[in-house]
């Protein structure tokens, strides 16, 4: 799998900077074009009939007050972009613009549905990047209904990067078709990392021996040299093992399978899914389903 067009869904009521850098980081590394697409939701309906001082209807005024503060969250939102396009020396191409060289960068402005606009429009990309529910609710129901929709990859944002995205990868291994799935569409950021690591999370190691030495022999038919280990849970959840993990190896990137069980059983009994999206703070956090 190649990874050339990257998708980041900007919500009018959260700080965007992360998922922008994050962005633009994983499009200088695989040289690939990014779009930032900032999506407002449709003013509120209101009682045509009601009647304000001076006499201009409280439609009237609701609908010119939203156009203001649509248009001051637009210009933050697209100064941020640009600030950032320039510190990285993206180019910034019109939106209908075709990408000549790589990498570069475009910015979009719809009125919509936050998750449903996002998610229609992420099937025509690569990956998508996104923010875990650490920073907004919204973002995490954008990440999943990326994952089980779209059926594409997503990039979690962290809120502070503490390493650099082509350091260490780590992937988290349970040998389900959907972590083989993740190891797959991560390849072009596995052959740019400086280590990969395969860590499985089980009491007993015999049980991942096999299923490592596999994905080991995949990696390297990629030219990808990898070091597995098994650790046993050593905290409250898998989730929680994973990301102690990724800190003490200080993980560049974090590679896993999301929703191996069904996404209601991770929601109510909990899951290493669940977790991440809920507190992916400090490093990327690659999923696929």
């Amino acid at each position: 799998m190649t990874i050339k067009r990257i998708l980041v869904p900007l919500p009018s009521s959260a700080d965007p900077r992360s998922e922008i850098e994050t962005a633009l980081s994983a499009a200088k590394s695989l040289q690939a074009h990014v779009e930032a697409m900032f999506i407002s939701a449709p003013p509120a309906p209101v009682p045509a009939a009601s009647y304000a001082y001076g006499g201009r209807s409280v439609a009237a005024i609701r609908i010119d007050n939203y156009a203001v503060e649509r248009e001051q969250q637009i210009v933050a939102a697209r100064n941020t972009f640009v600030d950032a396009c320039a510190a990285a020396d993206f180019p910034i191409l019109r939106a209908d613009e075709q990408p000549g060289v790589r990498p570069a960068a475009a910015w979009r402005e719809v009125e919509g549905s936050y998750v449903e606009t996002a998610v229609r429009r992420a099937v025509a990309f690569d990956l998508m990047v996104a923010a875990s529910a650490a920073v907004l609710e919204s973002l995490k129901d954008i990440a999943e209904q990326s994952l089980l929709q779209a059926r594409r990859p997503v990039l979690l944002a962290p809120s502070h990067r503490d390493t650099p995205l082509t350091d260490t990868a780590m992937i988290a291994w349970d040998e389900s078709p959907e972590c083989w799935h993740a190891v797959s569409a991560a390849i072009p950021f596995l052959k740019r990392a400086n280590k990969v690591h395969v860590v499985s999370v089980d009491r007993d190691a015999g049980r991942r021996r096999a299923s490592q030495a596999e994905v080991l022999a995949y990696l390297r038919c990629h030219g990808i040299d990898a070091v597995a280990r098994v650790v046993a849970p050593h905290l409250r959840s898998v989730g929680e093992t994973l990301l102690s993990v990724a800190g003490e190896d200080d993980t560049g990137m974090l590679v896993m399978g999301a929703y191996s069980h069904s996404r209601w059983r991770e929601m109510l009994l909990g899951g290493a899914t669940h977790h991440i999206l809920q507190h992916a703070v400090s490093r990327p956090i690659f999923l696929m389903h």
